[in-house]
C-alpha cells in the first residue's frame, strides 16, 4: 500500500509539473549566450538605451550597470500574460565595451516540489532575439 501512495503522489507530482510547463521550455543544465552583432551606425548610448526599452516591456531590472554594459532582469512568474508560482523565466545582457556585439542569455526554470528545475524557454528567447535585431541587430549567430 505503501508503495502505491508513493508512486501515486510521484505521479501526480509529475503531472503538476507538466501542467506548470509551458511547451516551449527546455530542460538543459546550463543556458547558453546568444550573439547579436549591432547594425552600423548605432552608438553605444543608444544601443544600451534601445536594449533596455526591450526588455522593460516585459521585465523588471534587477541589476544595471552601464559602464560595464551588464543588464539582468528579474524573475518573471508569467507566461503568456498569465501567472504562475511555479513557472518563472529572466534574462541577461552583455553589451561589449566597443558596442558591437550584444550577448544574451536567458532563463527558465520550473518547479518540482521545493526544487528549481533548470532550463530555456525557446518562445522567450526567440521573441527577445527577434526585438533586438528588429531595433539594434545586424545578424546572429
Amino acid at each position: 500500500m505503501r508503495l502505491i501512495l508513493t508512486v501515486f503522489s510521484l505521479m501526480v507530482g509529475l503531472m503538476v509539473v507538466s501542467a506548470a510547463t509551458p511547451k516551449s521550455f527546455q530542460r538543459i543544465e546550463k543556458p547558453q549566450w546568444s550573439t547579436i552583432e549591432v547594425r552600423e551606425g548605432l552608438d553605444y548610448d543608444r544601443t544600451w538605451n534601445s536594449t533596455i526599452d526591450i526588455l522593460i516591456n516585459d521585465f523588471d531590472i534587477l541589476v544595471i550597470s552601464k559602464d560595464s554594459g551588464y543588464l539582468r532582469t528579474e524573475w518573471l512568474y508569467s507566461y503568456g500574460g498569465n501567472y504562475m508560482a511555479a513557472y518563472r523565466v529572466r534574462a541577461t545582457i552583455r553589451l561589449a565595451p566597443d558596442g558591437r556585439t550584444i550577448r544574451l542569455k536567458t532563463e527558465a526554470q520550473v518547479k518540482d516540489g521545493e526544487d528549481w528545475i533548470i532550463g530555456v524557454d525557446s518562445r522567450l528567447v526567440s521573441t527577445l532575439k527577434t526585438d533586438m535585431m528588429g531595433t539594434i541587430g545586424r545578424t546572429t549567430r
